[in-house]
This record gives C-alpha cells, sequence and structure tokens, in this order.
C-alpha cells in the first residue's frame, strides 16, 4: 500500500530544493505519495517548523530534517509497506 508522506518546505530554501529533488528520484518508481506543504502560508506550521524544514513526515512521525536520509527513509518504507 502506498504511502503519504510529507515534506515542510520554504520557498527559496536549497535545503528544501535538495530534499525535494532527492525524493523525486529516490520515490521516482514507487507508489507512494509527497505532499509539499510551504510552511510559510500558514502561520503556526512557520512558527512549528521555521528552524526545521526541510522537514519529511509520515502523518506525525518525523523521518528526517533538513538532509535527506535515504537509508533511514528506505528502511521507514519496508517496515510500512
Amino acid at each position: 500500500m502506498p504511502l503519504q508522506l510529507t515534506l515542510y518546505y520554504r520557498e527559496g530554501c536549497h535545503l528544501c530544493d535538495d530534499m525535494a529533488f532527492s525524493l523525486r528520484e529516490l520515490l521516482a518508481a514507487s507508489q507512494h505519495r509527497v505532499e509539499h506543504v510551504d510552511i510559510d502560508r500558514d502561520k503556526a506550521l512557520c512558527q512549528r517548523f521555521t528552524a526545521d524544514v526541510p522537514l519529511l513526515c509520515h502523518g506525525d512521525e518525523v523521518i528526517c530534517k533538513h538532509f535527506l536520509d535515504a537509508e533511514k527513509l528506505q528502511q521507514f518504507l519496508g517496515e510500512n509497506h
């Protein structure tokens, strides 16, 4: 069953761009989906995550932040797939 992941990001953030690009490459052959959420469009998200973007989550579970940890993501997907 494909998972819905969430990438919290900020426009103009090179780390966010890098993680989004790496996610596209890593998940290209899978059916997993990534919702991109710009934290600056929501005051509560901005206050909550301003120092943590990019942040990749599944629900409330943080998979990685600042940099894509491909090994941890693959382990997470393997455990939850």
